[in-house]
């Protein structure tokens, strides 16, 4: 073999086990066997139109955790010990609503305890809140003082999450178990889930139902799958994704053919000089 050929075996080699160890690093640091995730819709974009860095949006790639692996606070928990993620305090979390449904990427915006003993819920993190929330009785009527550990009726929130929304859900129509009640970002999704995401109605998230937590958004890649599978659905929502994903490609090639150039120009000055010095030997 020669030196051409070997040191062509060697790249490979070091580029197979870089990519190699990349993901198998991966795999052992976030405990999935699948740790990325495309985002197909536009639930937890924060703008209509445009994607935005920092912020998950239709056609980003998420890197994901298993829950076992992190810890999960609410937008509640959030707004108090200051633990944000994607533009917005709290965790986002992927949970699965069922066989027959796709998982969903949402917020997780607090966590409820059934109280089998009297028919009512808890919200521990409610204590020491500064927003706003209470909840109304049978008559509709705002109960004053509300407590965390004893709620019943419909339990609304005002000016939540970044959106400013406000939101409300009867807490006596849920199924009884605790769990989160989860929300997407975007303005339009001014809901809990639990009232109108088809196959989730009624039912809190439970730790069961969470399959993976994201940590780290991956912007524009997951476009390509989006155009490819679902003829660019929803994509109308992220006008400047594709741009931006084509503009990257191009700095990437175009920065990895300077980087060949340069290492050309320096072999070929490299070998006149050799040449020159021999030529200055002969005589």
């Amino acid at each position: 073999m020669n030196r051409s050929d070997r040191n062509l075996v060697i790249a490979i080699g070091v580029v197979f086990i870089i990519v190699v160890g990349g993901f198998v690093g991966t795999i052992m640091y976030t405990g999935m066997t699948t740790p990325f995730s495309v985002v197909m819709s536009q639930s937890m974009q924060h703008s209509q139109t445009e994607s935005e860095i920092g912020v998950i949006d239709t056609g980003d790639v998420v890197m994901v955790m298993d829950p076992s692996k992190t810890q999960i606070y609410s937008y509640v928990e959030g707004t108090q010990n200051g633990h944000s993620s994607f533009g917005d305090y709290g965790s986002v979390i992927i949970y699965d609503r069922g066989s027959n449904y796709n998982p969903v990427i949402h917020r997780a915006i607090v966590w409820l305890d059934y109280n089998p003993g009297t028919d009512t819920w808890s919200a521990p993190s409610l204590d020491g809140y500064a927003g706003t929330w209470y909840y109304e009785d049978e008559t509709g009527q705002r109960v004053q003082n509300p407590d965390p550990y004893n709620i019943t009726g419909t339990l609304v929130f005002e000016d939540i999450t970044v959106s400013g929304k406000d939101v409300e859900i009867n807490v006596d129509s849920l199924n009884k178990h605790s769990g989160y009640l989860t929300m997407g970002d975007n303005t339009r999704n001014n809901y809990f889930d639990q009232v109108s995401i088809l196959g989730v109605q009624h039912d809190l998230v439970s730790m069961d139902d969470i399959r993976s937590v994201p940590f780290l958004e991956i912007p524009w890649l997951g476009t390509l799958k989006i155009l490819i599978s679902n003829g660019g659905e929803n994509l109308e929502y992220v006008t400047n994704s594709l741009p931006s994903l084509i503009m990257c490609i191009i700095v990437i090639f175009g920065f990895l053919m300077l980087l060949d150039g340069l290492t050309l120009y320096r072999n070929q000055k490299g070998l006149i000089y050799r040449i020159s010095r021999v030529r200055e030997c002969s005589r």
